[in-house]
């Protein structure tokens, strides 16, 4: 830290910096200030003077703080008069020290003057931002056309990856396997044929199988049919014609009008009889919403074509940070010293900012604080997260209808004495507290416009100052671009030692096209663009020691409320080894345990004895071949309210945390084989979310001999199999290892 430049923070500036201040003065409720010493000391110590005249220009302080801005006065020793253009006036004006010297432009020129500046709070070094972070990886000319190019081929090839998983999805279950699960539209009656630009599209009413429903069906409202959206058509009576795709050319309330995808239908054909049969029913199951990809391709194109973002994303210029030592923030709620150091290097951010929230950090409450301090510097924010429930949760956290959570944005929104506006985009939202209070709400105008990175596409370049991204590293660039697009700056908030986002397609996780906007911009710059939040409030220590050493450098600290948290003063950590016998099954290919869902179940069985709640209580298959293992195991024991259980995947439970998590990691064999759980980009990641979702207790149920030897076939920076002997020596090293045989695992 240069403390010459923070003592002088003017020193580089010169008057193509600023502009001469517009502004409306407002007498007598300040004390007054001694202006020509102000004046006198800034003249000194800068010496800018106008070309041509006596006169000397004056940069100016934010009226709180001795935080430079960008306007300036200019001033005349001959006569101690500076010049302002006045707003009241229309016109530009020269003030005498007495008409300046008792208001808010002399709360503003007051920093001039050592001795006052003296008496004011600071901020310690390592909470100030650097002043510009430069790129370590700079993409040339012809490696930006590249870079833009991928970034459009991962959306073309996630929108074909889409449209391939629901065809095999539709063809693994046939068309009344599909109806019967909900997974149909329908029924749809036919009525006619008819021409849509040249084409001969197919003529559609939306019915009802209930007789008894006397209300008028909605093909969007009831059965999610949308103009434009690709579908593919089974017709009941006519099973033995191959599923027909069609795309939604006109969708009225009940009329629909279908076209052929790929080719006419031949008038007369048997597929043409089975779409014209009045006495039949068609059935949509859907194949490509294509308005998320359009979204993303456009936003590409639109960063692209900025230079200054496309710079960013491309490491062809720095990072700045307008970096005071006085930028000592007043959070509107109470911060820990990582929060509060996250929000003034928010504040100073010119371009982007990383918030790197490992769990249960207090990310939610260091954006909240951030949005209320950026409203109250008159800027728009724009908050976005890849799915609904995201975004509500920034905005109401565990607010009911009837009673704010505090401290959110919900809460100021609705207190009298904040003033603070917020309009939720779209209609999608499942959340009461925000279909109640934001949903309608006109976005222009509005503080705080919340939406999801899809549904933020329909705000113009630049529409905001800020554009805040919770999340982060579970949305693709391509999403986060569309926020990216739609705001001056840009704030990402995630955890990149976590899930990066979800891929359609198969590519492996970890490629570099894959990764998220937030590890993009920390591998072209490096962490020093990163803010770490450091203080965990979610587990018990115990629990928290292995994340911390083997994800995040030991830098996490465990806060005194939930340092000691446990459950009946069970364990807070447990190991069970078992030499279980993996299967794989044929339909899905994916494996079970079953010696190991009978232990989770038992350990389910367990806590609900020690008095937890099924609820509170989640299970971790690593395959999704488990599931199905665990629930019937499950079913077989007396546990009341059993079904209130969690039973899911890694990926299932990113974002979520119970009480209690029992991970069962599935696969038990002598060729040390693991799949995807040793691979050393997913793997860690992956063991990552299971480790940090239980609060008071976590079992990892595993085969630690499989798990934590390199197989053969493997090289070793191909495995990450020596994490999983660490974890295995962490837990035997608290001497909380169960070597189990089977029907012994309590």
């Amino acid at each position: 830290m240069n403390r010459d430049m923070d003592d002088n923070p003017f020193q580089n500036w010169s008057r193509d910096n600023g502009s001469l201040l517009s502004a409306s003065l407002t007498q007598g409720q300040y004390p007054p200030v001694s202006v020509v010493k102000a004046y006198e000391n800034a003249v000194e110590k800068l010496d800018i003077g106008v070309f041509g005249k006596d006169e000397y220009v004056i940069p100016l302080f934010d009226s709180e703080v001795p935080k430079p801005t960008g306007e300036y006065v200019q001033y005349k020793p001959a006569t101690k008069k500076i010049k302002i253009y006045d707003r009241d006036k229309g016109r530009l004006n020269w003030l005498p020290p007495q008409k300046v010297s008792t208001t808010n432009l002399g709360q503003r020129l007051r920093w001039w003057i050592p001795e006052i500046k003296q008496g004011v709070k600071t901020l310690d070094d390592d909470q100030i931002p650097p002043k510009a972070v430069s790129p370590i990886n700079t993409l040339s000319d012809s490696e930006t056309s590249e870079f833009f190019a991928e970034m459009r081929g991962v959306v073309k090839q996630e929108r074909r990856a889409n449209k391939e998983n629901n065809r095999e999805r539709f063809d693994e279950l046939r068309l009344e396997s599909a109806i019967h699960r909900g997974l149909m539209a329908g029924p749809l009656v036919p009525i006619t044929t008819v021409s849509y630009e040249g084409d001969r599209a197919y003529k559609f009413q939306l019915t009802t199988e209930d007789t008894d429903d006397d209300t008028d069906p909605n093909l969007r409202d009831d059965a999610g049919i949308f103009p434009d959206n690709e579908y593919i058509a089974g017709v009941r009576g006519y099973e033995s014609q191959k599923p027909i795709e069609m795309e939604a050319v006109h969708v009225g309330d009940s009329e629909l009008w279908l076209r052929p995808l790929n080719r006419p239908i031949t008038p007369g054909s048997p597929r043409d009889d089975a779409l014209t049969d009045n006495e039949a029913t068609v059935w949509l199951h859907d194949l490509l919403n294509p308005l998320p990809y359009e979204r993303r391709l456009n936003a590409i194109n639109r960063v692209k074509v900025n230079q200054k973002k496309r710079q960013l994303l491309t490491g062809n210029r720095e990072v700045t940070f307008g970096s005071s030592k006085y930028a000592v923030p007043d959070p509107s709620v109470e911060l820990n010293d990582s929060q509060e150091k996250a929000l003034v290097w928010a504040e100073a951010a010119n371009n982007c900012l990383c918030i790197h929230g490992p769990p249960g950090t207090g990310k939610t409450r260091t954006l909240t604080a951030y949005i209320r301090d950026a409203v109250g510097r008159d800027q728009n924010v724009l908050i976005t997260a890849h799915s609904n429930q995201a975004v509500d949760n920034l905005l109401v956290g565990d607010s009911t209808v009837d009673e704010p959570e505090d401290e959110t944005l919900h809460a100021m929104a609705q207190d009298d004495e904040i003033d603070l506006t917020i309009a939720r985009s779209g209609s999608n939202s499942e959340n009461r507290v925000v279909k109640r209070y934001y949903e309608g709400v006109a976005a222009n105008g509005a503080d705080v416009v919340a939406a999801t990175t899809s549904g933020a596409a329909r705000f113009s370049p630049d529409t905001f100052d800020i554009g805040i991204v919770d999340e982060a590293t579970q949305a693709s660039r391509a999403a986060t671009a569309i926020a990216f697009s739609a705001s001056e700056k840009l704030i990402l908030a995630g955890d990149h030692k976590q899930l990066p986002p979800f891929a359609a397609s198969d590519d492996k996780l970890g490629d570099e096209k894959r990764l998220s906007l937030f590890e993009t911009l920390m591998n072209r710059y490096s962490d020093d663009i990163a803010v770490m939040l450091r203080t965990q409030y979610r587990m018990n220590e115990t629990i928290a020691a292995f994340p911390n050493e083997a994800f995040y450098d030991g830098e996490l600290n465990t806060a005194d409320r939930n340092r000691d948290w446990t459950v009946d003063n069970l364990s807070p950590l447990m190991g069970i080894h078992i030499k279980g016998t993996e299967q794989k099954r044929a339909a899905s290919h994916s494996y079970y345990n079953p010696e190991e869902a009978e232990a989770a179940a038992k350990q389910v069985k367990l806590l609900t004895n020690s008095g937890l709640s099924p609820a509170d209580i989640g299970v971790i298959a690593a395959y999704r071949g488990q599931i199905k293992e665990i629930r019937k195991q499950l079913r077989g024991l007396d546990i009341n309210r059993v079904h209130q259980v969690s039973v899911n995947t890694v990926d299932a439970f990113q974002g979520s945390e119970r009480e209690a998590i029992i991970v069962s990691l599935v696969r038990s064999n002598s060729a040390a084989s693991t799949g995807f759980l040793t691979m050393p980009d997913e793997g860690p990641r992956r063991l990552n979310v299971a480790l940090t979702r239980g609060r008071k207790r976590l079992v990892v149920i595993g085969d630690w001999d499989t798990l934590g030897t390199r197989a053969s076939h493997r090289a070793p920076d191909e495995s990450c199999a020596q994490l999983y002997a660490e974890l295995e020596d962490q837990i035997r090293g608290i001497e909380k290892m169960l070597d189990a045989e089977p029907q012994s695992f309590q």
